[in-house]
């Protein structure tokens, strides 16, 4: 358990924790000349049933509250220390804001140096802090009475602190390796040490992680967690890590970095937020201020960006973007606070949203739902609510980082919503079935109104519908609703161009003549097709002549255009992609070369790479290399081979 302190400059912080401890937590020379903590200081006590408590001892003067809010993110408990003397201060105020805008509800209050202060005084002071918390999450709050040097009340405090360390729950380690780094400093014979707290997930050592944002890979070469030799550091744990890199330096580490997974890292400026402000900020947080950002141990100069209604008021809440004037990393949930323009007086806080907000249209209808629907805790409710009012999807590469949640966490949840997947492996956009039908539909009207208004082809193609529809989907979508319908017997397709069943292309006497003329030699018996030069040849026409006409049968169904000087017939287009087919079943693993499917087929080698290269763009296989294996859930675009 990880217990932060927190109150007023000189109201016994540090003799608090020596006396529960024994431990000075002033380790800096300035802090021993002052007087005063300037910088985190730490301290461990191993119970007497081996359980470890974690101190942290944070600044108390108004000049160094980033160094206290860089110690208080992620602990399990707050220790509130007010003088007896001095009483409720103005940091004291400040601080119990920042740990209700962290939402911390576990806290013990200990009012010190209660030896140079009558009873009634105590008293007093002990109602004003019961006031101060009464509409904060800590309301409630246990008070000790307590003199750190006569050791006064310490066993009594030491008791409820040892009564919430065996009720903490340990630190579920789900998600990816996070840690915040509030300390970075070289020793020698050892290297570059890190500290800070394991917001989630493990680590071991040996184990390559990445320092985000500046993308510096890194090996964990040791572990200390709570000041103990470890192979793990885990979710909860305060912990010192040893690493080793190339270019790897203090220079390049930062107090606000984060050691982390690398499937973590993914930097932003730009973050959707829900945000509260102090009832006691004097006016309304309006678009656009200026503020200071603390989130971790990073804090970062920002905009505030209101969503609704231009401002918040005072003890209001609102959904705003953060404009960070450089990128940091961060995941939805992550408790923040932000602090006026010159960084002196708290404004408010609250939790990241969304880490990955757009640059425009941040405050459009279907954003604002997305960013109601990325609100919910529950990962499952909150995929099922975005992808329904997602216009393109929902990107889960992008959720799952948003969340940090695994490939397979959120495979497993996008399976239990019966979503449709599109896209390559590592990088699928998921769709809500009704999403899903709704496109589906749109499609087969506009296919409907293609009929209408060119009578002469057989059907659009994919990009040419894609062009149609109001919100552009990317031609990879449009082709994978295009597979479905097939697969419905609600399209036929011929190639790249679909079209309704019922839908027919009448050719005129002519250009029926001509075209029986010419199918022949699209169609050879055995060897490749001639090009389109060799074809104008031995028919004795021009080229523009039957290159035109070749274009017309390409939007008639009749033809296939599979590079610049290549056409082909759809019946022979239909038998060169049964014989991938048929390698495709015999191959080790489904893969072949272009040079075995040469073999295979007996086709000359430039037809082969033309063929293949068409293959590839109209989804039959995917290419990998110098490799290629039929699509996941591809089938003859052709139809059956007669």
């Amino acid at each position: 358990m990880i217990v932060a302190t927190a109150g007023h400059v000189d109201h016994g912080k540090t003799e608090l924790i020596r006396a529960m401890t024994g431990i000075d937590t002033d380790r800096l020379p300035e802090e021993k000349t002052r007087g005063l903590s300037i910088d985190l200081g730490f301290a461990y006590q191993t119970l007497p049933d081996g359980t470890l408590l974690g101190f942290v001892d944070v600044p108390g003067h108004e000049k160094f509250i980033r160094n206290m809010l860089a110690g208080v993110s992620g602990i399990d408990l707050g220790l509130l220390v007010v003088a007896a003397d001095d009483g409720v201060m103005p940091q004291t105020r400040e601080h119990v804001a920042i740990l209700d805008l962290l939402g911390l509800s576990d806290c013990l209050v200990a009012v010190t140096k209660v030896d140079i202060v009558d009873e009634t005084r105590v008293v007093e002071v002990m109602a004003d802090i019961e006031g101060l918390l009464e509409t904060t999450s800590m309301a409630g709050s246990p008070v000790f009475g307590v003199c750190a040097p006569r050791g006064e009340g310490i066993a009594e405090l030491k008791s409820a602190l040892y009564s919430h360390a065996a009720a903490c729950a340990a630190h579920a380690c789900q998600g990816h390796f996070r840690l915040a780094v509030d300390r970075s400093f070289t020793l020698k014979g050892i290297g570059l040490v890190v500290t800070g707290m394991v917001f989630s997930g493990a680590a071991a050592v040996d184990q390559h992680l990445m320092l985000s944002p500046g993308g510096l890979p890194v090996r964990v070469r040791g572990i200390r967690a709570h000041d103990q030799q470890s192979d793990k550091a885990l979710a909860g744990q305060r912990c010192a890590i040893n690493l080793a890199g190339r270019g790897l330096s203090e220079d390049v580490v930062n107090r606000g970095d984060w050691l982390l997974d690398e499937a973590l890292h993914a930097p932003t400026q730009r973050m959707d937020v829900d945000l509260g402000v102090l009832s006691a900020e004097a006016r309304a947080l309006k678009h656009w201020t200026p503020v200071h950002l603390h989130l971790g141990a990073e804090h970062v100069g920002a905009r505030v960006a209101v969503l609704e209604g231009g401002s918040i008021a005072p003890g209001e809440k609102g959904l705003a973007q953060l404009v960070l004037e450089r990128p940091i990393c961060t995941v939805t949930g992550d408790k923040l606070v932000i602090r006026d323009q010159s960084a002196r007086r708290t404004v408010g806080g609250g939790r990241v949203v969304d880490p990955f907000s757009p640059r425009r249209g941040r405050a459009r209808a279907h954003r604002l739902a997305w960013v109601r629907a990325m609100t919910h805790d529950d990962h499952r409710l909150a995929l099922e609510q975005s992808a329904e009012v997602a216009l393109l999807g929902v990107e889960l590469l992008k959720f799952g980082q948003a969340r940090n949640l695994t490939r397979e966490e959120v495979d497993a949840l996008s399976d239990s919503l019966s979503m449709v997947r599109v896209g390559r492996e590592g990088a699928q956009t998921a769709f809500a079935p009704r999403a899903w039908q709704a496109l589906a539909e749109e499609l087969l009207e506009h296919i409907g109104q293609w009929h209408g208004e060119h009578a002469h082809t057989l059907g659009p193609n994919p990009n040419e519908l894609r062009m149609r529809t109001k919100r552009r989907y990317s031609t990879e979508l449009i082709d994978s609703v295009l597979r479905d319908l097939v697969l419905e017997e609600k399209l036929i397709r011929r190639g790249l161009i679909v079209h309704l069943p019922g839908h027919q292309v009448r050719l005129s006497g002519d250009d029926r003549k001509l075209w029986d003329t010419l199918a022949p030699l699209l169609s050879p018996a055995s060897g490749s097709p001639p090009s389109l030069h060799q074809a104008a040849e031995q028919a004795g026409l021009e080229i523009k002549t039957l290159e035109g006409m070749l274009k017309r049968r390409v939007g008639a169904g009749l033809a296939v255009q599979i590079a610049r000087n290549r056409y082909l017939s759809v019946d022979s287009a239909r038998h060169f992609a049964h014989l991938t087919e048929q390698l495709a079943g015999k191959a080790e693993g489904g893969r072949f070369t272009a040079a075995e499917f040469r073999d295979f087929s007996k086709l000359g080698r430039n037809f082969v790479i033309d063929l293949l290269e068409y293959f590839d763009r109209i989804g039959l296989t995917d290419r990998m290399g110098n490799e290629r294996r039929l699509h996941a859930g591809a089938s003859n675009p052709f139809g059956e081979t007669n």
